[in-house]
């Protein structure tokens, strides 16, 4: 086992692997330390195989050239699992969390123990594929997970007080760790995505559910959904599974969202029916559509009142709907704003679930390295 790091070095280690290879030199003007002291800390990192030399690169001044540190990436390996209702979201990632190989296990037993099997199946293939020790295996599930052990409450998997990473550490054998979804999303942007650069973003999902990450001064903060998918739209609006009326749920997760629009049509409709009935002017699916982008709008302006935040990531496999009402988005955003968003428009990126597994592969790997 290894020695616990220095936070410095930590830190050293996390920049080189979040932002590339880099000189001591840019390390050095980055963090501020001398050159003897970045070398005294630099000096284990490399004995230790955390840190390797990689090619030189020119610099100014008479030829000189200076080695780059950076991390193997490719001498780990990681395993995500994201599990939903429907499907089961398997991909094996290297250290940079780029995905080496991906499976999709559709319709899973809900049953716990049948779905502790088939996750441990899934991961036992993966292992195959790796080729090399797996260093960590991260699985994410919507709902509150507790402690990083147990899940304590998903409406989506109708799990209650499950001792999930118990179970299936009795099945998996590599370090093995449990979280929310919205925050392995949330961690994966923040080290490998769009937030990579912001010291400050917040993370808005929706779709089957709504979901909300926060990071602040480069940290994850905790938050709870509750505020953010039952934050109140329209007094006078539809009622949530939860007796709420005119929340958030109420007005954009794709459930809320079918049933108005089949009501409406006298038929059974599906989501991305609803959404192309939506964009080909058809006026329930329209209006519903258009009331849902508002309402995430209103949600985008809530975030950045009270918590300051002005980059928002949305995203989710329901995010198209703001792409279809963009001005519904912006109208929403601005409503309390006398007509003038001063912050940046949200960023939407729309991520399929393979995506989700690959932040349940980032929650392993920020918890195990360095």
């Amino acid at each position: 086992m290894r020695p616990e790091l220095p936070d410095v070095s930590k830190a050293l280690t996390v920049d080189i692997l979040v932002h590339g290879a880099q000189s001591r030199a840019q390390l050095a003007r980055k963090t501020g330390l001398s050159a003897p002291t970045l070398t005294r800390l630099v000096r284990p990192l490399l004995e230790a195989g955390v840190l390797v030399e990689s090619d030189s690169v020119r610099t100014p001044g008479r030829g000189r050239s200076s080695v780059l540190l950076d991390v193997a990436a490719e001498d780990y390996r990681y395993i995500g699992v994201k599990l939903t209702s429907e499907s089961i979201y398997t991909v094996l990632t290297n250290l940079r969390a780029e995905v080496l190989a991906s499976e999709t296990l559709s319709k899973p037993s809900l049953h716990v123990p049948d779905a502790v099997s088939r996750v441990a199946d899934a991961v036992s293939r993966m292992q195959a594929k790796a080729g090399r020790p797996v260093q960590g295996v991260g699985v994410t599930v919507g709902g509150r997970v507790d402690k990083g052990e147990t899940v304590a409450d998903s409406p989506f998997l109708d799990w209650h007080e499950v001792p999930f990473r118990t179970l299936l550490a009795e099945q998996v054998d590599a370090p093995l760790f449990l979280a929310n979804d919205v925050v392995g999303l949330t961690m994966a942007q923040q080290w490998f995505g769009y937030g990579r650069t912001y010291p400050d973003f917040a993370l808005l999902t929706v779709g089957a559910g709504v979901g909300y990450g926060l990071v602040i001064n480069h940290e994850v903060v905790p938050t709870l959904v509750s505020p953010i998918s039952h934050l109140p739209i329209d007094p006078h609006g539809p009622l949530c599974p939860a007796g709420h009326r005119g929340c958030m749920t109420a007005f954009v997760t794709s459930g809320a969202m079918v049933n108005a629009v089949s009501l409406a049509r006298g038929r059974l409709t599906t989501y991305d029916e609803v959404l192309g009935l939506a964009e080909a002017g058809d006026p329930a699916a329209a209006r519903v559509v258009a009331e849902a982008a508002h309402a995430v709008g209103r949600a985008t302006a809530a975030i950045t009142s009270l918590t300051g935040v002005e980059r928002i990531i949305l995203s989710g496999e329901g995010v198209r709907l703001v792409e279809i009402a963009p001005d519904s988005l912006h109208a929403g955003r601005v409503e309390y704003a006398d007509g003038q968003a001063s912050s940046p428009d949200p960023v939407i990126l729309p991520m399929d679930f393979l995506e989700w597994a690959r932040g349940a592969a980032v929650v392993a790997i920020r918890a195990s390295f360095p």
